[in-house]
Protein backbone atom coordinates (compact mmCIF):
# COMPACT_ATOMS: atom_id res chain seq x y z
CA UNK A 1 0.00 0.00 0.00
CA UNK A 2 2.84 2.15 0.72
CA UNK A 3 4.45 1.97 -2.44
CA UNK A 4 1.03 2.53 -4.15
CA UNK A 5 0.51 5.85 -2.74
CA UNK A 6 4.18 6.78 -3.42
CA UNK A 7 4.01 6.13 -6.93
CA UNK A 8 0.44 7.53 -7.27
CA UNK A 9 1.81 10.83 -5.63
CA UNK A 10 5.13 10.85 -7.68
CA UNK A 11 2.42 10.57 -10.82
CA UNK A 12 0.40 13.29 -9.49
CA UNK A 13 3.51 15.67 -9.25
CA UNK A 14 4.68 15.07 -12.57
CA UNK A 15 1.00 15.25 -14.04
CA UNK A 16 1.15 18.96 -12.44
CA UNK A 17 4.98 19.87 -13.89
CA UNK A 18 3.40 19.04 -16.63
CA UNK A 19 0.66 21.28 -16.69
CA UNK A 20 2.77 23.95 -15.49
CA UNK A 21 5.05 23.56 -18.43
CA UNK A 22 2.35 23.24 -21.35
CA UNK A 23 1.20 26.47 -19.39
CA UNK A 24 4.27 27.93 -20.41
CA UNK A 25 4.86 26.92 -23.78
CA UNK A 26 1.06 28.25 -24.57
CA UNK A 27 2.05 31.64 -23.21
CA UNK A 28 2.27 34.34 -26.05
CA UNK A 29 6.02 35.52 -26.88
CA UNK A 30 6.35 39.25 -25.97
CA UNK A 31 5.58 41.81 -29.09
CA UNK A 32 8.49 43.26 -29.90
CA UNK A 33 8.99 47.12 -29.48
CA UNK A 34 10.47 48.91 -32.62
CA UNK A 35 12.21 52.44 -33.49
CA UNK A 36 12.54 53.82 -36.46
CA UNK A 37 15.59 56.37 -37.17
CA UNK A 38 15.40 58.64 -40.44
CA UNK A 39 17.73 61.34 -41.92
CA UNK A 40 20.17 61.77 -44.94
CA UNK A 41 23.74 61.35 -45.24
CA UNK A 42 24.92 64.64 -46.46
CA UNK A 43 28.56 65.47 -48.30
CA UNK A 44 26.86 65.81 -51.27
CA UNK A 45 24.45 63.00 -51.58
CA UNK A 46 25.87 59.97 -50.29
CA UNK A 47 24.19 57.03 -52.33
CA UNK A 48 24.29 53.54 -51.86
CA UNK A 49 26.55 54.07 -48.58
CA UNK A 50 26.37 51.61 -45.43
CA UNK A 51 23.87 52.66 -42.34
CA UNK A 52 24.64 51.12 -38.69
CA UNK A 53 23.29 52.07 -35.49
CA UNK A 54 25.07 51.47 -32.42
CA UNK A 55 24.25 52.27 -28.25
CA UNK A 56 26.58 55.25 -28.01
CA UNK A 57 27.74 53.97 -24.85
CA UNK A 58 29.39 50.51 -27.36
CA UNK A 59 32.82 53.01 -28.11
CA UNK A 60 34.00 49.72 -29.85
CA UNK A 61 31.64 49.32 -32.00
CA UNK A 62 31.19 45.73 -30.90
CA UNK A 63 26.98 45.34 -31.74
CA UNK A 64 25.57 46.58 -34.97
CA UNK A 65 21.77 47.01 -33.60
CA UNK A 66 20.56 48.02 -36.83
CA UNK A 67 21.83 48.19 -40.32
CA UNK A 68 20.69 50.07 -44.01
CA UNK A 69 21.90 51.31 -46.82
CA UNK A 70 21.24 54.73 -47.96
CA UNK A 71 19.04 55.52 -51.51
CA UNK A 72 20.22 57.24 -54.63
CA UNK A 73 19.33 60.74 -53.12
CA UNK A 74 21.36 59.73 -49.73
CA UNK A 75 18.44 59.28 -47.16
CA UNK A 76 17.98 56.65 -45.20
CA UNK A 77 15.57 54.74 -42.59
CA UNK A 78 16.55 52.15 -40.51
CA UNK A 79 14.50 50.24 -37.75
CA UNK A 80 15.70 49.14 -34.25
CA UNK A 81 14.03 46.51 -32.99
CA UNK A 82 13.98 44.76 -28.85
CA UNK A 83 12.25 41.21 -29.23
CA UNK A 84 11.82 41.32 -25.42
CA UNK A 85 9.19 44.25 -25.97
CA UNK A 86 11.47 46.82 -23.85
CA UNK A 87 11.05 50.52 -24.20
CA UNK A 88 14.51 51.51 -26.98
CA UNK A 89 15.27 54.46 -25.34
CA UNK A 90 19.01 56.19 -24.70
CA UNK A 91 21.51 57.83 -27.14
CA UNK A 92 22.34 56.36 -30.47
CA UNK A 93 25.52 56.67 -32.87
CA UNK A 94 24.98 55.89 -36.30
CA UNK A 95 27.52 55.81 -38.91
CA UNK A 96 27.63 56.17 -42.62
CA UNK A 97 30.10 54.45 -44.12
CA UNK A 98 30.92 54.58 -47.86
CA UNK A 99 31.47 51.22 -49.92
CA UNK A 100 32.20 49.15 -53.07
CA UNK A 101 28.61 50.60 -54.13
CA UNK A 102 28.83 53.96 -52.92
CA UNK A 103 28.95 57.42 -54.96
CA UNK A 104 28.17 60.46 -54.16
CA UNK A 105 27.68 63.76 -55.86
CA UNK A 106 30.27 66.93 -55.80
CA UNK A 107 28.63 69.51 -54.20
CA UNK A 108 31.78 72.39 -54.43
CA UNK A 109 32.65 74.67 -57.08
CA UNK A 110 35.33 71.58 -58.48
CA UNK A 111 35.78 68.43 -57.30
CA UNK A 112 39.32 67.59 -58.60
CA UNK A 113 38.93 67.26 -62.31
CA UNK A 114 34.91 67.68 -61.76
CA UNK A 115 32.67 70.04 -61.18
CA UNK A 116 29.54 71.14 -59.55
CA UNK A 117 27.00 68.56 -59.76
CA UNK A 118 28.97 65.91 -61.19
CA UNK A 119 28.88 62.01 -59.85
CA UNK A 120 32.15 61.38 -57.59
CA UNK A 121 33.45 57.76 -58.45
CA UNK A 122 33.12 54.80 -55.33
CA UNK A 123 37.10 55.07 -55.89
CA UNK A 124 37.66 58.19 -54.26
CA UNK A 125 34.47 57.54 -51.69
CA UNK A 126 35.80 54.05 -50.34
CA UNK A 127 36.25 54.20 -46.66
CA UNK A 128 34.79 57.18 -46.09
CA UNK A 129 33.03 57.26 -42.43
CA UNK A 130 30.41 60.31 -40.84
CA UNK A 131 28.38 60.01 -38.49
CA UNK A 132 26.04 61.58 -35.40
CA UNK A 133 24.46 60.73 -32.49
CA UNK A 134 20.94 61.22 -31.32
CA UNK A 135 18.77 60.54 -28.53
CA UNK A 136 15.32 58.82 -27.86
CA UNK A 137 12.76 58.51 -25.36
CA UNK A 138 11.24 56.40 -27.26
CA UNK A 139 9.85 57.89 -30.37
CA UNK A 140 11.84 57.84 -33.47
CA UNK A 141 14.24 60.14 -34.78
CA UNK A 142 15.61 62.11 -37.56
CA UNK A 143 19.42 61.82 -37.45
CA UNK A 144 21.04 63.97 -40.36
CA UNK A 145 24.93 62.71 -41.08
CA UNK A 146 27.55 65.23 -42.57
CA UNK A 147 30.69 66.17 -41.69
CA UNK A 148 30.06 68.36 -39.14
CA UNK A 149 27.57 66.07 -37.22
CA UNK A 150 30.69 64.00 -37.04
CA UNK A 151 33.11 66.40 -35.75
CA UNK A 152 30.60 67.29 -33.00
CA UNK A 153 30.39 63.33 -32.75
CA UNK A 154 34.07 62.28 -32.20
CA UNK A 155 34.22 65.46 -29.39
CA UNK A 156 30.88 64.07 -27.53
CA UNK A 157 33.00 60.19 -27.70
CA UNK A 158 36.14 61.87 -27.00
CA UNK A 159 35.13 63.73 -23.72
CA UNK A 160 32.81 60.53 -22.67
CA UNK A 161 36.59 58.50 -22.94
CA UNK A 162 38.50 61.06 -20.77
CA UNK A 163 39.33 59.49 -17.51
CA UNK A 164 37.40 60.85 -14.87
CA UNK A 165 34.19 61.89 -17.26
CA UNK A 166 30.72 62.63 -15.99
CA UNK A 167 29.67 61.99 -18.80
CA UNK A 168 28.17 58.37 -19.05
CA UNK A 169 26.61 57.65 -22.57
CA UNK A 170 24.88 54.90 -21.39
CA UNK A 171 23.13 56.68 -19.09
CA UNK A 172 22.41 59.85 -19.94
CA UNK A 173 19.49 61.97 -19.86
CA UNK A 174 17.33 63.59 -22.73
CA UNK A 175 17.95 67.17 -21.43
CA UNK A 176 21.40 66.09 -20.42
CA UNK A 177 21.90 64.61 -23.88
CA UNK A 178 20.84 67.92 -25.45
CA UNK A 179 23.33 70.03 -23.46
CA UNK A 180 26.10 67.87 -24.61
CA UNK A 181 25.17 68.45 -28.17
CA UNK A 182 25.28 72.10 -27.74
CA UNK A 183 29.06 71.98 -26.33
CA UNK A 184 29.92 69.88 -28.74
CA UNK A 185 28.47 72.22 -31.46
CA UNK A 186 30.29 75.48 -29.85
CA UNK A 187 33.27 73.26 -30.09
CA UNK A 188 32.94 72.73 -33.55
CA UNK A 189 32.31 76.63 -34.52
CA UNK A 190 35.12 77.80 -32.47
CA UNK A 191 37.17 75.28 -34.41
CA UNK A 192 35.65 76.65 -37.89
CA UNK A 193 35.22 80.25 -36.45
CA UNK A 194 31.47 80.41 -36.65
CA UNK A 195 29.71 81.13 -33.33
CA UNK A 196 27.86 78.14 -32.99
CA UNK A 197 26.63 79.12 -28.89
CA UNK A 198 23.16 79.45 -29.52
CA UNK A 199 23.18 76.76 -31.62
CA UNK A 200 22.67 72.81 -31.94
CA UNK A 201 24.35 71.74 -35.20
CA UNK A 202 22.47 68.41 -34.67
CA UNK A 203 19.47 70.27 -35.44
CA UNK A 204 20.25 72.68 -38.33
CA UNK A 205 19.00 71.99 -41.88
CA UNK A 206 22.72 71.02 -43.41
CA UNK A 207 21.57 70.18 -46.80
CA UNK A 208 23.08 68.92 -50.21
CA UNK A 209 24.66 72.03 -52.09
CA UNK A 210 24.57 70.43 -55.35
CA UNK A 211 20.67 71.18 -55.07
CA UNK A 212 21.05 75.14 -55.62
CA UNK A 213 17.65 75.80 -54.47
CA UNK A 214 17.56 74.20 -51.31
CA UNK A 215 20.48 76.05 -50.26
CA UNK A 216 18.98 78.84 -47.67
CA UNK A 217 18.75 82.71 -48.53
CA UNK A 218 17.59 83.50 -45.51
CA UNK A 219 19.40 81.52 -42.91
CA UNK A 220 23.30 82.07 -42.25
CA UNK A 221 24.39 79.79 -40.18
CA UNK A 222 22.44 77.04 -42.16
CA UNK A 223 23.60 78.38 -45.34
CA UNK A 224 27.18 78.74 -44.20
CA UNK A 225 27.61 75.69 -42.44
CA UNK A 226 25.79 73.79 -45.60
CA UNK A 227 28.72 75.52 -47.93
CA UNK A 228 31.43 74.52 -45.23
CA UNK A 229 30.61 70.85 -45.50
CA UNK A 230 30.08 71.12 -49.34
CA UNK A 231 33.83 72.48 -48.94
CA UNK A 232 35.74 69.80 -47.77
CA UNK A 233 34.82 68.08 -50.98
CA UNK A 234 37.15 70.68 -52.77
CA UNK A 235 40.01 69.41 -50.86
CA UNK A 236 43.55 69.04 -52.73
CA UNK A 237 43.94 65.20 -52.99
CA UNK A 238 47.67 64.12 -52.92
CA UNK A 239 49.07 61.57 -55.27
CA UNK A 240 48.30 57.78 -54.13
CA UNK A 241 45.74 59.37 -51.86
CA UNK A 242 41.43 59.75 -52.49
CA UNK A 243 39.25 62.27 -51.29
CA UNK A 244 37.85 59.81 -48.66
CA UNK A 245 41.63 59.92 -47.22
CA UNK A 246 41.53 63.43 -47.18
CA UNK A 247 38.31 64.20 -45.90
CA UNK A 248 39.04 61.42 -43.07
CA UNK A 249 42.22 62.64 -42.42
CA UNK A 250 40.93 66.30 -41.72
CA UNK A 251 38.12 65.17 -39.41
CA UNK A 252 40.74 62.73 -37.71
CA UNK A 253 43.29 65.62 -36.94
CA UNK A 254 39.91 67.83 -35.72
CA UNK A 255 39.43 65.28 -33.53
CA UNK A 256 42.85 64.84 -31.86
CA UNK A 257 42.99 68.69 -31.68
CA UNK A 258 39.49 68.69 -29.63
CA UNK A 259 40.85 65.66 -27.65
CA UNK A 260 43.95 67.23 -26.14
CA UNK A 261 41.81 70.44 -24.72
CA UNK A 262 39.22 68.27 -23.38
CA UNK A 263 41.43 66.50 -21.13
CA UNK A 264 43.61 70.01 -20.60
CA UNK A 265 42.53 73.29 -21.99
CA UNK A 266 45.59 74.93 -21.09
CA UNK A 267 47.51 72.30 -23.31
CA UNK A 268 50.04 73.36 -25.86
CA UNK A 269 48.89 72.71 -29.10
CA UNK A 270 52.23 73.25 -30.66
CA UNK A 271 53.79 69.98 -29.09
CA UNK A 272 53.45 66.20 -29.44
CA UNK A 273 50.81 64.93 -31.45
CA UNK A 274 48.51 67.85 -31.59
CA UNK A 275 50.91 70.32 -33.22
CA UNK A 276 50.98 68.06 -36.62
CA UNK A 277 46.61 67.63 -36.24
CA UNK A 278 46.51 71.45 -36.00
CA UNK A 279 48.57 71.75 -39.01
CA UNK A 280 46.45 69.75 -40.91
CA UNK A 281 43.52 71.67 -39.51
CA UNK A 282 44.79 74.91 -40.56
CA UNK A 283 45.89 74.11 -44.20
CA UNK A 284 42.01 72.89 -44.45
CA UNK A 285 40.54 75.49 -43.03
CA UNK A 286 42.31 77.80 -45.20
CA UNK A 287 40.78 75.96 -48.11
CA UNK A 288 37.49 75.96 -46.54
CA UNK A 289 37.73 79.75 -46.52
CA UNK A 290 38.66 79.95 -50.35
CA UNK A 291 35.76 77.60 -51.30
CA UNK A 292 33.11 78.60 -49.35
CA UNK A 293 32.32 82.31 -51.53
CA UNK A 294 33.14 80.07 -54.54
CA UNK A 295 30.16 77.27 -53.62
CA UNK A 296 28.19 80.64 -53.06
CA UNK A 297 28.78 82.08 -56.12
CA UNK A 298 28.29 78.36 -58.02
CA UNK A 299 24.94 78.15 -56.04
CA UNK A 300 23.86 81.92 -56.91
CA UNK A 301 24.60 81.07 -60.75
CA UNK A 302 23.20 77.79 -60.77
CA UNK A 303 19.67 79.20 -59.06
CA UNK A 304 20.00 83.04 -60.31
CA UNK A 305 18.02 83.90 -57.75
CA UNK A 306 19.11 85.91 -54.13
CA UNK A 307 22.99 86.10 -53.05
CA UNK A 308 23.52 83.68 -49.90
CA UNK A 309 24.33 84.90 -46.89
CA UNK A 310 27.44 83.42 -45.98
CA UNK A 311 29.10 84.18 -42.29
CA UNK A 312 33.05 85.17 -42.65
CA UNK A 313 34.99 82.06 -41.98
CA UNK A 314 39.12 82.23 -41.02
CA UNK A 315 41.26 80.97 -42.85
CA UNK A 316 42.66 79.40 -40.12
CA UNK A 317 41.84 78.35 -36.44
CA UNK A 318 41.92 81.15 -33.23
CA UNK A 319 43.79 78.78 -30.95
CA UNK A 320 43.38 81.11 -28.18
CA UNK A 321 39.36 81.22 -28.68
CA UNK A 322 38.92 77.33 -29.67
CA UNK A 323 40.94 77.08 -25.91
CA UNK A 324 38.92 79.22 -24.34
CA UNK A 325 35.59 78.03 -25.45
CA UNK A 326 36.71 74.55 -23.99
CA UNK A 327 37.83 75.47 -20.88
CA UNK A 328 34.36 77.51 -20.20
CA UNK A 329 32.46 74.58 -21.02
CA UNK A 330 34.57 72.15 -18.77
CA UNK A 331 33.71 74.74 -15.86
CA UNK A 332 30.68 75.46 -17.00
CA UNK A 333 31.43 79.22 -17.10
CA UNK A 334 30.53 80.03 -20.53
CA UNK A 335 28.96 77.57 -21.98
CA UNK A 336 26.54 74.89 -20.76
CA UNK A 337 28.97 72.48 -19.07
CA UNK A 338 27.70 69.34 -20.25
CA UNK A 339 30.75 67.72 -22.44
CA UNK A 340 33.92 68.77 -19.99
CA UNK A 341 35.55 65.84 -18.81
CA UNK A 342 34.76 66.46 -15.21
CA UNK A 343 31.50 69.09 -16.46
CA UNK A 344 28.00 68.17 -15.29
Amino acid sequence: MKKAIQTTLALSIALALTACNNDNNDAPPPTPTTMDIAGGAVKGALALATVNVYAASDTAKEKILATSQTDANGDYTVQVIDETGAAITGAFLIEVVADEDTTMICDASVCGTLAYGDTIPTEELKGLSLSTISYSDGEAIDADVNSLTTMATDSILASAALEGSALDLGNVTAASFLTVQEDASEIVGAILGVDLSESNIFAIDIVDASKADTVSTTDSIAATLTLINASLTSLDVADGSSLADEIVSYLDAVEVVTTTLLADPEADLGTGDSAAALATVNATQAQIADEVDMIAAAVVTETGGDDIPVKDVPTEVDEDALADTVGDIITGTGGTGGTGGTGS
